[in-house]
């Protein structure tokens, strides 16, 4: 949620540095005049507060004296202030409900340093590792590879759960638990807490990273106010949701490897073969909470460590800087990471390290404790690392061969009793 100081002391400012995001926001309006409601009645409540306890004075006072007449006119006026105060107060619950509302409607703002773009065609290149290699026959799409070699059913699966689902068989499964166990592997060596979340998220949670309400329609609802979390990041950052952490404590690292679940709406036609795009996938995710003026160096941390983890499965990729059009409501600040896929012969999106400064934070309604024994709200950040249905399809497309094996990579030939080749 953002920051309501930000849109009360510098409005015009605020809302320019939003309009970035080429995108209108109507709610900025609708925020100057509910805001104004608020203020208004806050003040009317306050006041008639006062009056009232005036008055209790001052009945006191008159039954002291024996004013009995006085004092029971002054308690009929104590009753009708009371009235009063309850319908104003009645009132700012509405009012407040809106504002909350417009809140949260409002993305976080982007960071000076965020290059300005209209859409992801404006991200900017940062860097690249490895060269795509060239095969000297034109490299097949994952999903022949896979069915070829019964890494996949993906008729079976249509059958028991219909579209955009797969059952990963024999070493396809293989392949997805041992990326699991190498990627939790990796972030563990780097000081990240592993944890393993539950897959259903309480609606606070949600409203507390982001995901409410925009995201609502993208998400499997279920009973009870509860959905099946779209992303690891809901449950890591929800795990210290309305808690004070102590200073020296921080920065926290955690790490989870578990399904996540989307419905995809408005994705007809995209990524209709294959894995990339599915209604319940793995990912392996990272969260840092930092004090704020340590979290843009947890950015670049974090994105190094999502690198890291396709440098040692030596699989060419990019780092792309978001620009102000494409980045994610609570992010300030985004880096993806695009891995190499050799059918399509581009790179694609396998991670995405935002900073989401203290805008879940405020929400989620975490804070931390400081020397001064002030609190403050940490800054939060979640990175993917990596997602393994893509890791999974960049593995299989880029180490194919010729004859239509698969070779493995060098670090993971440990966990397939160091055979050479997928066959």
């Amino acid at each position: 949620m953002i920051d309501i100081s930000l849109l009360r002391n510098n409005f015009e400012q605020t809302k320019q540095k939003l309009l970035t995001r080429n995108k209108q926001f109507p709610q900025l309006a609708d925020f100057l005049k509910v805001d104004h409601q608020w203020r208004t009645l806050t003040t009317t409540i306050q006041q008639l507060n006062e009056q009232r306890n005036k008055l209790t004075t001052n009945v006191k006072q008159l039954l002291d004296a024996k004013k009995i007449a006085d004092a029971e006119k002054a308690k009929k006026e104590i009753v009708l202030l009371k009235t009063q105060i309850n319908e104003n107060e009645d009132e700012l619950v509405n009012v407040e409900k809106q504002l909350h509302d417009i809140l949260y409607s409002i993305p976080n703002i982007p960071d000076a340093s965020v290059p300005i773009g209209n859409d992801e065609t404006q991200n900017v290149e940062i860097r690249k590792w490895g060269k795509p290699k060239k095969f000297d026959f034109i490299p097949k799409p994952h999903w022949e590879l896979a069915e070829s070699l019964q890494m996949v059913d993906f008729t079976r699966a249509a059958k028991i759960s219909g579209s955009r689902h797969t059952i990963f068989i024999n070493d396809g499964a293989k392949l997805i638990r041992v990326l699991r166990d190498f990627t939790l592997d990796c972030h563990v060596k780097n000081k990240y807490m592993e944890l393993l979340p539950p897959v259903l998220i309480n609606e606070n949670i949600l409203f507390g990273t982001g995901h409410l309400p925009k995201s609502k329609e993208d998400m499997f609802q279920l009973t009870n106010n509860q959905f099946l979390s779209p992303t690891e990041e809901v449950p890591l950052t929800g795990y210290y949701n309305n808690e004070i952490i102590e200073q020296k404590k921080l920065p926290i690292f955690l790490t989870s490897s578990t399904l996540s679940f989307r419905s995809e709406a408005g994705s007809a036609g995209k990524d209709i073969r294959g894995i990339i795009r599915q209604h319940q996938f793995y990912n392996t995710e990272m969260v840092i909470i930092s004090q704020p003026e340590e979290s843009f160096k947890m950015l670049e941390l974090m994105t190094s460590h999502c690198e890291n983890v396709l440098q040692q499965l030596e699989i060419p990729y990019r780092v792309i800087e978001l620009c102000t059009g494409d980045i994610g409501t609570a992010a300030c600040k985004t880096y993806d990471v695009e891995v190499w896929f050799a059918s399509a012969n581009q790179y694609r999106e396998i991670s995405s390290c935002s900073n989401c400064t203290d805008y879940q934070a405020r929400s989620s309604l975490i804070r931390y404790r400081d020397e001064n024994n002030k609190t403050n709200y940490v800054h939060t950040l979640n990175g993917t690392g990596t997602s393994l249905n893509r890791l999974w399809v960049a593995i299989i497309e880029y180490y194919q061969q010729a004859d239509g094996k698969i070779a493995i990579p060098q670090m993971l030939k440990k966990y397939f009793n160091n055979k050479d080749f997928f066959n």
